[in-house]
């Protein structure tokens, strides 16, 4: 039986749109919530959520509530953008192994848990260029936004994406929550790119913000190796990135996320 999608009956206040992809040809499935507050005179901040599926709603219901009262909770209201897969289960294991990463060949991917191989892989940049180039378009036709406040949140292969986008198309987006990210992929191809991040800060405009975090039950390569990141950028103490790292060392795989989001989102209130 398939799991009834986080999404399937709408809120007051959220609105859905189907877009393909110019570029790939694929469906998404696009869930906006609006906050009641009046936008402030720059806009309002976005958070654009993978796996919208299964984070949309956990997401938009964190920055409804609590940003009620910022002046106490220190989240302040923002629009919530799911992107998500025309599938009624929480997570579309082929669209999200296709779009959240680079190619890699079935020889360098260790075996699934159920011992079978992976689905087709390669589709980051592409789904990228959707982000970039089709969804911020439309989601600023519709809303008045700041495009300086705008952040992207991804989980385990959703992190390795935004991982992927922070370190090779670092100013497009302001602030990234990347949770449990799946580095180990590709015999960690994705740090390839770690050096190109730090030639970047060295010219950029504005402070980039990173929210790091990853569970401390389970793989240990998981801790491991985004514990070994945030040492690494945090050694550089750069003047334009501010980044924080937390293990979450009593939460799993599946918990980290909703334990670590009310701390996540006073981090990009505070941009």
């Amino acid at each position: 039986m398939k799991e009834e999608s986080a999404v399937k009956n709408l809120a007051v206040g959220v609105e859905h749109w189907t877009m393909i992809g110019k570029e790939n040809g694929r469906t998404y499935e696009i869930y906006v919530s609006n906050p009641k507050q009046p936008a402030p005179p720059s806009g309002y901040p976005v958070i654009y959520v993978l796996d919208g599926n299964a984070y949309f709603q956990l997401f938009k219901d964190a920055v409804k509530i609590q940003s009620v009262r910022s002046e106490k909770t220190g989240v302040t209201p923002a629009i919530v953008v799911g992107i998500g897969y025309p599938s009624e289960d929480h997570f579309s294991s082929e669209d999200r192994v296709y779009d959240f990463t680079l190619p890699a060949l079935q020889q360098a991917l260790p075996k699934r848990p159920d011992g079978s191989g992976w689905s087709k892989t390669g589709g980051a940049d592409e789904f990228f260029c959707f982000i970039e180039e089709e969804l911020k378009q439309k989601v600023e036709e519709c809303f008045p936004i700041d495009k300086m406040k705008q952040t992207i949140f991804g989980h385990s292969l959703g992190g390795l994406f935004s991982l992927y986008t922070l370190f090779a198309k670092t100013e497009a987006f302001q602030t990234y929550f990347i949770c449990s990210p799946s580095i180990w992929w590709n015999n960690e191809a994705v740090l390839e790119k770690e050096a190109q991040f730090i030639e970047t800060l060295q010219h950029v405009e504005n402070e980039i913000g990173v929210f790091l975090t990853v569970e401390g039950i389970g793989k240990d390569h998981m801790y491991r190796d985004a514990k070994a990141l945030s040492e690494r950028l945090l050694a550089l103490k750069h003047s334009k990135l501010r980044l924080e790292f937390h293990g979450a060392e009593e939460e799993n795989h599946a918990s980290v996320v909703p334990t670590m989001l009310s701390r996540a989102l006073r981090f990009i209130s505070n941009q």
